[in-house]
């Protein structure tokens, strides 16, 4: 009769073997969701830092725009008047307007990094599971999400809101035009008249 006692010791060795890599593999997807789990407050200061950035900007362009439309409204003649009601109330429909923009790009910023999270959570999960040696775990994740929320930032906050008040400075430039027309036709008026040169 032979002995088999030798085959016995590599199939437990292999178990063992392959028990220590399941139990490396849990312990590194245990430490990937973890570490991916304790993000939502840099989501909350991602979404804060966004939304002051664009109501700055909402705030610069509400104050300049409100500044050419009072200088339009005095060069044209028409402060206090219904120009100057109707120029008020679209600046204040514009400023709403950005108001809940500025909120939208906010909640993108933050979807966006969320969703660039939760990529690198499954691409580090997938290695792991895989067996490939992805070092250590948890540096791994810390440079990835670190790696993401620089990405987010510096593509949030460089980016602005655009121009809000687009109908405010239509109505500006239609102004300034129209007054650039009437003193053109006045000085051709003038020089075309011969009785009228001194």
């Amino acid at each position: 009769m032979m002995c088999f006692g030798g085959t016995d010791d590599a199939t437990k060795a292999a178990q063992e073997a392959e028990a220590a890599r399941q139990q490396q593999i849990s312990g590194n997807v245990t430490a990937i969701n973890k570490a991916f789990g304790n993000r939502t407050p840099q989501y909350e200061e991602l979404g804060a830092a966004l939304r002051e950035r664009y109501l700055d900007d909402l705030g610069r362009q509400q104050g300049e725009a409100a500044r050419q439309t009072k200088f339009s409204l005095a060069r044209s003649g028409l402060t206090g008047g219904s120009a100057a009601i109707d120029a008020g109330r679209t600046l204040n429909r514009e400023a709403a307007e950005g108001t809940l923009l500025a909120e939208r790009r906010a909640r993108a910023g933050v979807a966006e990094l969320q969703g660039a999270d939760e990529a690198s959570r499954l691409q580090m999960i997938s290695l792991a599971q895989s067996g490939s040696d992805i070092g250590n775990a948890a540096t791994q994740t810390a440079n990835m999400l670190r790696a993401n929320l620089g990405s987010a930032k510096s593509g949030g906050l460089a980016e602005g809101l655009g121009d809000v008040f687009g109908a405010t400075a239509a109505t500006y430039k239609a102004r300034q035009d129209a007054e650039a027309r009437r003193r053109g036709l006045s000085e051709a008026t003038t020089y075309a008249n011969p009785f009228t040169r001194g």
